[in-house]
């Protein structure tokens, strides 16, 4: 449904372009287009800021992984055995 929504908002303006309305009518409809053409545009651009900063932290997790997790440890499990956890 959200990408039907500019279009049909700058079909609206084209339309009041070319057939005026009258009066309060047509700032209404053309205020109600501008509003959800720059409401789309707004939510565009957050989409992509949040795309980019999620590919970002997943690039910088693989490349540099914990301590924790690189070096394995050795636990004693008795005498003369061990385990790796």
């Amino acid at each position: 449904m959200a990408k039907w929504i500019p279009g049909a908002a700058v079909f609206g303006l084209l339309c009041l372009m070319i057939i005026p309305a009258p009066g309060i009518w047509g700032v209404l409809i053309g205020a109600a287009c501008v509003l959800a053409i720059v409401g789309s545009l707004c939510m565009l651009a957050l989409d992509r800021v949040a795309s980019a900063i999620l590919v970002w932290r997943a690039r910088m997790r693989t490349r540099r992984p914990s301590p924790s997790r690189s070096r394995s440890r050795v636990v004693h499990a008795g005498a003369r055995m061990t385990r790796k956890v």
